[in-house]
């Protein structure tokens, strides 16, 4: 009986161990994803984008003529490698040194069935960027007949200016504000871009991140883990809201 018993149990171990630690599923298609929202009576919930077009979604943001700006994400929340990422013991994006490949997207003309009519990656080779925030159509220096499209948004280290200077709909100049950022914890970086009627930008700091930063002015400022803080556009100041 004793005997019986430990084949018994040798026969489960195998079992047990030959079993993988994660059962493979096929993905749900957007689709199936979307039917199975649990939604309160009178409420829809509509599919507006999804792979290939964007992949993680971080941070969405309106802009005066009524586009949605999304940044995202490939592998978050591993960085790829580069200039200004810090060391850290967790493995980085991809295999090698692949080059970054996250992006800011513009979606525009969101009919009734939420489906914009034209998406457009307005500044791509990025690494996890999250907070964005489309500034106001300004007339272009270089084209009379049209006007050219600024955001500013976060991408390992630092706030950057991103600025469609010919009106293709893709950024062609990009200009550091702010950084370099602490982003050892890539889950809790720089983020939640809010413009205020006072002229300024608020901001989130991610917790167990650690930054000093200044603006054009040389007044430095330090961030230690969760806070939030202001800066001006125009890259000229940067200053601690909350402790």
């Amino acid at each position: 009986m004793r005997f019986t018993a430990f084949g018994w149990l040798l026969c489960c171990s195998a079992t047990v161990c030959a079993a993988p630690l994660v059962v493979e599923t096929e993905p749900n298609t957007p689709e199936q994803q979307r039917e199975m929202f649990h939604l309160p009576p009178g409420f829809e919930i509509q599919l507006v984008a999804s792979n290939p077009d964007i992949g993680q979604p971080m941070n969405l943001a309106f802009d005066a003529a009524g586009r949605l700006w999304v940044t995202h994400s490939v592998e978050y929340p591993y960085p790829v490698d580069g200039p200004g990422v810090q060391p850290r013991e967790e493995r980085f994006a991809g295999l090698g040194s692949p080059p970054a490949r996250d992006r800011v997207t513009v979606l525009s003309g969101i009919g009734a069935d939420g489906k914009p009519t034209s998406i457009t990656h307005f500044a791509t080779g990025l690494n996890i960027p999250i907070g964005v925030t489309p500034l106001s159509l300004a007339p272009s220096s270089t084209l009379s007949a049209q006007r050219s499209t600024t955001a500013i948004a976060f991408t390992i280290p630092n706030i950057t200016r991103f600025t469609d200077t010919d009106g293709d709909g893709l950024s062609d100049q990009q200009q550091p504000l702010y950084g370099p950022f602490g982003n050892l914890d890539t889950h809790g970086m720089t983020n939640s871009f809010t413009r205020w009627i006072d002229g300024w930008i608020y901001a989130c700091h991610g917790f167990r991140n650690t930054s000093t930063v200044q603006g054009a002015d040389s007044q430095q400022m330090t961030l230690n883990s969760g806070n939030t803080f202001r800066f001006r556009a125009d890259g000229s100041h940067i200053e601690q809201c909350t402790w």
